[in-house]
């Protein structure tokens, strides 16, 4: 399945509990459809304690979102777009934003 985000790329939430939120894909599972966004979805992991003498922990991580709930922000025009598929007189293929025309 061929997904139009990329990592490094820049989304926005659409909905559920960080409706809104924007942050960078640092991670993409296309098999699954899921992707990691980076200050978003973040979960709590408890830690037990493994030697004696030594505490438990609390550790913050963000889980994968589907990839349907984010949609990429356009680095020209700053807004949450769909992204379409150019392709050039050569046979390149260029993401397009839909509002501006320019290049992502």
């Amino acid at each position: 399945m061929i997904f139009k985000v990329k990592k490094n790329d820049t989304v926005t939430v659409l909905s559920g509990r960080d409706k809104g939120k924007q942050g960078k894909v640092t991670q993409l599972f296309p098999r699954l459809g899921l992707l990691v966004v980076e200050g978003v979805n973040m979960r709590v992991k408890h830690l037990k304690t493994r030697k004696r003498g030594s505490t438990g922990s609390r550790v913050q991580y963000a889980a994968p979102l589907p990839i349907s709930k984010v949609s990429v922000v356009c680095p020209h025009c700053s807004k949450p777009t769909r992204v379409r598929i150019q392709v050039g007189v050569e046979g390149q293929r260029a993401r397009v934003c839909r509002h501006c025309a320019q290049s992502l």
